[in-house]
């Protein structure tokens, strides 16, 4: 379900982006949405930014839509000739959000120079570019193709209401036996840091987050100073969605703005690493901007997380707290 903060998002950028796209030259190695239709298929040809290569994309629909997209492309040289055993990267970015996915596309050569891309996923409408990079022998190059994409989907849908604001659910997850970086450049072991004894909260954010992350943060922030001494005893985490750009030096400052101390960890990794923990605990979303407000609370030796789902007060944070601690405390 989509929340509000995805909801803006959406809005947000269906109207600023489609302003981007009439702003883009159509030069050499970029094209900007210059397409013509072949029996019902989006068809583009464009020359690599080197002049190395001739790249024919083909879309298996009329045009880019939100959500996975499948693509033929044919690689030629300057001869015309197809270019085969080539290794091609598909990079899907929103140049005006300046970001991309997580879902990496899957390339499949064909042979005399063809080559099916799927799991081109798009996750918003606005402009979005198709970054193609080539390696054939000893040549490098690559094109940027840009495509408007429209969703109405987006725009129809209403965010779920919820009575209390957000929502709570009990799950088990198996924590990844994986090690992360924490804000200091440690090595830590999740699983073993999840199961050390202590009453464990769990959330997802990045640094550059200007809407949802620095709420969750706050209410961490909050829940230290309202449990005093006792701050120390539950163990908080925050994971980075981030992984490229928030480094241990970067979480490090970001931890500083809310006043953390001992027993609230911000960790980062590789992408497969934090994409592992976020599929874990069924907190995956394609990619940064369409994240949604959750922690993820656990008692020791409990067999089930509580989940709480969007915007939560701090105080109502507190006392989600301390019913599951007393909860623990009777059994």
């Amino acid at each position: 379900m989509r929340t509000a903060t995805a909801y803006f998002f959406s809005i947000l950028c269906l109207t600023a982006h489609f302003a981007f796209a009439s702003s883009l030259p159509a030069s050499a190695g970029r094209l900007a949405a210059g397409t013509q239709a072949e029996g019902g298929r989006a068809f583009t040809s464009l020359t690599s930014e080197k002049g190395s290569f001739v790249i024919e994309l083909t879309l298996a629909e009329k045009e880019l839509r939100a959500g996975p997209n499948i693509l033929d492309i044919v690689l030629r040289d300057g001869s015309g000739n197809g270019v085969q055993g080539a290794q091609l990267s598909i990079v899907p970015w929103m140049p005006a959000m300046g970001h991309g996915v997580w879902d990496k596309p899957r390339v499949r050569e064909r042979g005399g120079g063809r080559y099916h891309v799927d799991n081109v996923a798009i996750i918003m409408s606005g402009v979005w570019e198709l970054k193609v990079g080539v390696k054939a022998g000893a040549a490098t190059d690559r094109a940027v193709f840009s495509f408007p994409v429209a969703n109405e989907a987006f725009a129809e849908r209403e965010p779920a209401k919820r009575e209390q604001g957000y929502g709570r659910s009990w799950a088990a997850y198996q924590v990844p036996n994986l090690t992360l970086i924490d804000q200091d450049g440690k090595m830590v072991n999740l699983s073993a840091l999840m199961e050390s004894g202590k009453p464990v909260i769990l959330d997802f954010i990045f640094t550059t987050c200007t809407t949802v992350c620095p709420v969750l943060s706050a209410g961490f922030a909050n829940l230290r100073r309202e449990l005093g001494r006792d701050a120390e005893k539950v163990q908080l985490v925050s994971i980075t969605i981030d992984p490229e750009n928030d480094r241990p030096e970067t979480l490090k400052r970001y931890a500083q703005r809310f006043g953390a101390g001992p027993g609230w960890e911000f960790l980062t990794g590789s992408r497969d690493e934090v994409g592992s923990v976020l599929r874990a605990f069924d907190a995956f979303a394609a990619d940064k901007m369409s994240h949604e407000p959750l922690y993820l609370m656990h008692a020791p030796h409990a067999a089930k997380w509580l989940r709480i789902e969007g915007i939560i007060g701090k105080s109502d944070l507190v006392g989600e707290y301390r019913k599951m601690r007393s909860a623990d405390a009777g059994r």
